[in-house]
């Protein structure tokens, strides 16, 4: 109801158009009391004076009855309409008072306006706040609404807005912009960020988000300020900043006001903003003085459907060891496959051209995926029977396995070659491999019997063709992965089948020391029983004389 409507209405009464007898309990009213109509014999006989004791007509009581109740309803009527000017003035009251309140902000915080803009702005921020990702929608096409969403938002703070007030909600905006990203990432690259969670550094996810971030914007994005004006700390920490603040899904407050019906002015903004609109500090400078600016090149979208196609690779291919095999498997053998898995991830950064981020990334995942790797399969070694209850299968050794795993890797590094470093890994192997098998301290071990193949890791007469097939193996093997990867193109990378006469060296020279080993063992058994026989005709002869010459 419009309360200053019903004031400006005349009041009426049910008996309009009679006159209106007054209520004598009512104050301040000028008009006379209305005479009572005289009999109708006094009137006629002109009788100017009413006999105080004469008893009125049944009409004339009746009228009077009439105008008492016309009174009573006026007494309602005035009173309803007291009611309502009193409260209209008590909420005139409150409204010059909140006027009053909002007056005094003003003054301390700058116009009026620019309180109405600043909240204003904090409605839009709300835009990257919901946003959703669309599972419609190519990864592609979710990062563009993203992005879009950023760049317009960041127009008008960097042309509306200066000082600590700018960089407060740039601040906000990328705190939201992390989350969006976030939701993007989670969305389509699970596999990925379950990898390098598991292998890779502490801060593997927050970088990629990070990334992804300094690719959009260029720049590293700025942490929510929390009433501090230091500008020092990461972008993930802005994120959690913004999560913390919002409370899950639901926005209780912009940067600068606070979501209620008064939006008051946040204290921590209060307490300096003045200083900083006075002297005009500028984003850009903020950006510039504190190294934020970037190429924006760390991580990219094509970065990561790249880096997890790898990963799923991996995962499908590098399969743990058969228990059955496990008592059979050397420590060089385990160091060569290591070493193989890290040259697939060398190759495939370099053919797909992934960016440093991506790259740095994958490279430690790999690395700690390979210990990994060796440290598993020590444990299911240590759960099989022969190790258990014989000494033929001890635990792996971890620095015979570092030592294969590390040729092969800086192999590569030394002249970016995947055969060349794979070859050359695989003649160390088989030397430390073929070295042990001939040594009697190892023989004892299942693994290093002079009948196991270091490829087929089974009893194999015939060495020589089993390290042939075993080679074979590797190069079906590294050029099924290039088929995979879709790097068929560069015939370069692919693997030849043809075995190089100097790996059949190591081969060749445990042959000749296990041969030399023999004969060795036969001329000493020999000495010893000529020894022996000479030793014991001598204590016959002996024997022999002391008899002749005993009394």
């Amino acid at each position: 109801m419009d309360i200053q409507h019903v004031l400006n209405q005349p009041i009426t009464t049910p008996s309009a158009g009679k006159p209106v007898i007054p209520n004598p309990l009512l104050p301040n009213q000028n008009q006379q009391n209305p005479q009572l109509p005289l009999p109708p014999a006094e009137q006629g006989a002109g009788n100017q004076e009413a006999s105080g004791t004469q008893a009125p007509s049944d009409g004339a009581l009746a009228e009077l009855g009439e105008a008492m109740e016309e009174i009573r309803a006026g007494e309602m009527i005035l009173d309803a309409a007291l009611a309502r000017e009193a409260e209209a003035a008590k909420y005139q009251k409150q409204q010059d008072r909140a006027e009053l309140e909002s007056t005094k902000e003003q003054n301390r915080t700058g116009s009026g306006s620019e309180t109405a803009d600043e909240r204003i702005m904090n409605r839009k921020l709300e835009q990257m706040f919901y946003w959703k990702y669309d599972p419609r929608l190519s990864a592609t096409a979710n990062f563009s609404q993203i992005q879009n969403i950023f760049q317009e938002l960041m127009k008008e703070i960097l042309s509306d807005y200066k000082g600590t007030l700018q960089l407060q909600l740039m601040a906000q905006l990328d705190a939201l912009t992390l989350n969006a990203i976030q939701q993007l990432v989670n969305s389509n690259f699970q596999t990925l960020l379950d990898f390098l969670g598991q292998y890779g550094q502490p801060s593997s996810a927050d970088a990629l988000i990070n990334g992804l971030f300094e690719q959009m914007a260029e720049r590293k994005p700025l942490p929510s300020p929390e009433g501090s004006t230091s500008f020092g700390s990461t972008g993930s920490q802005a994120q959690n900043t913004a999560q913390k603040g919002t409370g899950g899904r639901q926005m209780t407050q912009g940067i600068i006001y606070q979501r209620d019906a008064k939006a008051r002015i946040n204290s921590q903004y209060q307490t300096y903003v003045g200083r900083s609109e006075q002297n005009g500090t500028r984003a850009a400078e903020v950006l510039q003085r504190g190294g934020y600016l970037t190429s924006g090149k760390t991580f990219t979208l094509s970065d990561l459907k790249q880096a997890q196609t790898f990963i799923q690779y991996l995962n499908q291919t590098q399969v743990p060891i058969e228990p059955s095999k496990l008592p059979y498997t050397s420590e060089e053998y385990l160091g060569f496959s290591a070493g193989m898995s890290s040259l697939k991830a060398q190759t495939f950064i370099e053919q797909a051209g992934l960016n440093d981020g991506t790259a740095s990334a994958l490279k430690y995942a790999m690395g700690t995926y390979a210990q990994e790797y060796f440290l598993q399969n020590n444990q299911s070694l240590k759960q099989m029977p022969e190790y258990q209850h014989k000494s033929s299968a001890p635990g792996f050794q971890a620095d015979s396995f570092q030592k294969i795993y590390r040729y092969v890797v800086d192999a590569y590094g030394q002249k970016q070659d995947a055969q060349s470093a794979a070859q050359a890994g695989l003649k160390r192997s088989l030397e430390s491999f073929y070295g042990k098998q001939a040594d009697p301290a190892y023989q004892n071990i299942t693994r290093y019997r002079p009948d196991i193949g270091f490829f087929s890791r089974t009893p194999a007469e015939d060495l020589k063709k089993e390290l042939i097939n075993g080679w074979r193996a590797v190069c079906k093997d590294w050029n099924g992965f290039l088929q995979y990867a879709q790097f068929t193109k560069d015939k370069a990378v692919r693997f030849d089948y043809t075995l190089s006469r100097d790996l059949y060296l190591p081969f060749l020279m445990s042959q000749e020391e296990s041969s030399h080993s023999g004969k060795s063992k036969k001329k000493k058994t020999l000495q010893f029983m000529l020894r022996l026989g000479i030793l014991v005709v001598g204590i016959i002869i002996c024997l022999f004389i002391m008899a002749l010459f005993a009394p």
